[in-house]
C-alpha cells in the first residue's frame, strides 16, 4: 500500500505529465503545415483550402405580394396577374435574344403542358426591344403554350429591378411571391418548387 505522501506525489506527476502532453498537442496543432499538393513539375504547393459554402442572399420581394400588371397578350386579349389568384403564376422576364431564356423555354412548354391543368400559368414577359414584332415568330418556332406579353421598364422597377435575364418568379394562390431566380431555371428545379405549393393547393380545394 502507498503512504498518502507518495499517492500526493504520484498524482502530482499524473497532473504534470498530462499537462505537458497538452501542450505538446496544441503546439503540433497549431505549427502542423498546410498539407502540400503536387504540382505538374513534381514540386510541391499549399493545398487549397476548400472555399465556406454562402447561402445566396434571398431576393427582396420573396415573401411579398407580387406587384399586379395588366398587359395585352400577343393574341390580343389582355393578361391581368390579379386574375389569377387561386392559382400559381410562373412570371418569367425573357428576351428572344438571350441565350439562357431560350435554354429554359422548352422546359416551361413541358410543365404548362402537364400542370396547366392544375392550375399552374407560365406568364412569359418579353422585354425586346421590338417586342411582338421579335416575339411572335420565335413564339410560333418553339410552340410556346402559355401567355406572352411585352414589359416595360416600369414594371421590371415594380419587380425589383431585372438587372439580367433571364428572371423568373413563382407567385403563389394568394399572390405571394414564393420564389425568385435570376438567371437559367431548370425544369427540374422548378418542379421542386412547385411540389409543395400544388399539395397545398390540392389540400385546400
Amino acid at each position: 500500500m502507498l503512504s498518502p505522501t507518495w499517492k500526493a506525489r504520484l498524482y502530482g506527476i499524473g497532473a504534470l505529465t498530462f499537462t505537458l502532453l497538452g501542450v505538446g498537442l496544441l503546439y503540433v496543432t497549431i505549427t502542423e503545415p498546410i498539407p502540400q499538393s503536387p504540382t505538374a513539375d513534381g514540386d510541391s504547393q499549399p493545398a487549397e483550402r476548400p472555399p465556406a459554402r454562402r447561402t445566396p442572399a434571398q431576393h427582396p420581394l420573396q415573401g411579398e405580394a407580387a406587384p399586379d400588371f395588366s398587359l395585352e397578350r400577343m393574341n390580343g386579349e389582355t393578361f391581368r396577374l390579379s386574375d389569377h389568384r387561386g392559382e400559381i403564376v410562373v412570371v418569367n422576364f425573357w428576351a428572344t435574344w438571350c441565350p439562357p431564356c431560350r435554354k429554359e423555354i422548352p422546359g416551361f412548354i413541358q410543365l404548362q403542358k402537364e400542370l396547366g391543368p392544375e392550375d399552374v400559368t407560365f406568364v412569359g414577359v418579353s422585354l425586346d426591344d421590338t417586342g411582338f414584332a421579335a416575339v411572335r415568330p420565335y413564339a410560333e418556332e418553339m410552340g410556346i403554350n402559355y401567355p406572352l406579353v411585352v414589359g416595360s421598364e416600369h414594371l421590371t422597377r415594380t419587380y425589383g429591378g431585372v438587372r439580367a435575364l433571364p428572371m423568373s418568379f413563382v407567385v403563389g394562390p394568394q399572390g405571394t411571391i414564393r420564389y425568385a431566380r435570376p438567371g437559367f431555371l431548370p425544369e427540374a428545379e422548378l418542379r421542386r418548387q412547385l411540389q409543395p405549393l400544388l399539395k397545398r393547393l390540392k389540400t385546400s380545394t
